[in-house]
Formats: structure tokens, C-alpha cells, sequence
């Protein structure tokens, strides 16, 4: 019986086409997010930087 079973046995795969993709999306809006989160950081601090050294250079 257990040889029978095995040998009509076909694996299913992990996940459906479309929960996969909906898996994808989920993450490329999440490191979306923290790529434009970081990218705000950055640009704050070189404005900060920026009138930082504007306002020394004219001291």
C-alpha cells in the first residue's frame, strides 16, 4: 500500500502562483518603505548640514 501511494504521489508545490506574488509584493513595499525612510534621513541630515555650514561660513 505505501508503495502504491508513493508511486502515485505527486509533491504540491510550497504555494499558489498568486499567494507567491502576493508574498512578493508585500515585501517590495516593505523595503520600499525603508528605502525612502532612509533616504529621508539622509537628505534631512545634508540639509541640516548644509545651513550648519552656511550659517558658520557667514560667523
Amino acid at each position: 500500500m505505501t508503495l502504491q501511494k508513493r508511486r502515485f504521489y505527486r509533491p504540491k508545490a510550497a504555494l499558489l502562483p498568486c499567494k507567491r506574488a502576493a508574498f512578493t509584493m508585500q515585501n517590495n513595499r516593505f523595503y520600499n518603505t525603508l528605502k525612502i525612510r532612509l533616504l529621508h534621513n539622509k537628505y534631512s541630515s545634508e540639509k541640516y548640514l548644509q545651513l550648519y555650514c552656511a550659517v558658520f561660513l557667514y560667523i
